[in-house]
């Protein structure tokens, strides 16, 4: 009786290895997003080798380097219909690794935006007319200001400069499309320039309405210093050299999806040195004996850190809170310039720094702008102001009203 060998059965013969009708394929495996659903989708990849044990190793071998090549051209298969909104969450996913939080977050809320407009509507079916209509109706139906427009407009011409390097789309067609002048005119807010910061006489309204505040010190070291919000929340005990007489300006406090501690500073011009006057000395010196005495009365309920200001049991400030706190007082000066926020002291501290004649580089250097331009801009408000005043004195002398007594 002759015996026939038993063929064996299609199945698996290690991992990555299938056997199909007697040769062996290397199968690998990959997500990809079709129709709006996550996917995982199998190649079979034939090779030629017969399903034996020494073939076996082998083809273990070649699946080794076949993943390894897989790897170094690692290239997300995008679904050619994909959504905006999913689309955009794809990129932001990528973008998360590549920026900082507080970049994140807005580029979170421009997102929204994009997302509340065009929903489920295809990358590849945006054109131009869409753009442009929904230009539109973020003034009309959101009533944004005309830099919101600006700033999701480069961000969405980002997303889908991708897309065409994703294959998606030919061409982007966001660069084409300008943001309506006239709508952007009709609601844009209002602001006057010299509400935008203080001049010194309404700078020490504020500071005098403000001295019994538990924020005043806060206040005056934001405008005496010209300090940014992340920048004055950032100031820590460790940073000040009681001695020396000198503040150092190198750690602070954002917001962004969540609160940011971090021991650097918006640019390296940011991170800078101050001297302090005895004036200034004795301040501080007293705030680091109220933080002692609250801390013997709050005791183990006492939050224990570095930072100069905080509340009284050692919680630290959320970063909105001095904005909130400065809008309060403004409201309730009505002497004082309404549309100002907590960002006009910085301002103001350019603008004061003007009116005493200092030369635009030193004021750079003071408040830590990274572009003289900054400072020019406001420079040139302020000189415009006065000179607009002291034409106004000279036409008063000039040109007499009839008597009207």
């Amino acid at each position: 009786m002759i015996l026939i060998a038993r063929p064996k059965k299609n199945g698996k013969r290690a991992t990555g290895i299938q056997s199909k009708k007697g040769f062996l394929y290397i199968v690998t495996t990959k997500s990809i997003t079709k129709n709006g659903i996550k996917k995982i989708e199998r190649k079979w990849h034939a090779t030629g080798l017969k399903d034996t044990p020494e073939n076996i190793k082998k083809a273990s071998q070649l699946r080794t380097k076949i993943l390894e090549d897989l790897q170094s051209n690692n290239t997300p298969t995008i679904d050619k219909n994909i959504s905006v909104s999913e689309y955009l969450d794809y990129i932001l996913e990528k973008k998360k690794r590549e920026i900082a939080d507080t970049t994140y977050c807005n580029y979170l809320y421009r997102s929204k935006k994009i997302k509340d407009y065009f929903g489920l509507t295809k990358v590849k079916s945006i054109n131009e007319s869409l753009i442009a209509t929904f230009f539109d109706d973020l003034f009309l139906q959101d009533n944004v200001q005309p830099r919101t427009v600006k700033d999701i407009k480069v961000f969405f011409s980002s997303v889908m400069d991708y897309a065409v390097k994703d294959g998606i789309i030919v061409n982007n067609p966001i660069p084409n499309v300008e943001v309506n002048k006239n709508l952007a005119a009709t609601f844009a807010k209002n602001k006057l320039s010299d509400n935008q910061f203080f001049s010194y006489d309404e700078a020490m309204l504020f500071l005098n309405r403000a001295k019994d505040h538990e924020l005043y010190e806060l206040f005056y070291v934001t405008l005496f210093f010209g300090l940014r919000r992340e920048e004055v929340l950032g100031l820590k005990w460790s940073a000040i050299d009681f001695n020396g007489q000198r503040m150092k300006i190198n750690h602070t406090v954002t917001k962004g999806i969540s609160i940011n501690r971090t021991n650097t500073t918006k640019t390296e011009s940011s991170n800078r040195e101050y001297p302090l006057s005895d004036e200034q000395i004795n301040m501080f010196k007293k705030l680091k004996q109220q933080e002692n005495r609250n801390r013997k009365l709050f005791k183990n309920d006492y939050y224990d850190s570095d930072y100069v200001f905080k509340h009284v049991d050692g919680s630290l400030y959320y970063p909105d809170y001095p904005t909130k706190a400065f809008g309060k007082i403004i409201k309730s000066t009505p002497e004082l310039p309404q549309d100002i926020t907590f960002h006009g002291l910085r301002k103001s501290c350019v603008s004061i720094l003007v009116h005493e004649g200092l030369d635009v580089k030193s004021i750079q250097k003071w408040v830590g702008h990274a572009d003289i331009n900054t400072t020019l801009k406001i420079y040139a408000i302020v000189k415009d102001q006065t000179a607009k005043k002291e034409v106004s004195e000279a036409m008063k002398n000039i040109i007499h009203l009839k008597d009207y007594r």
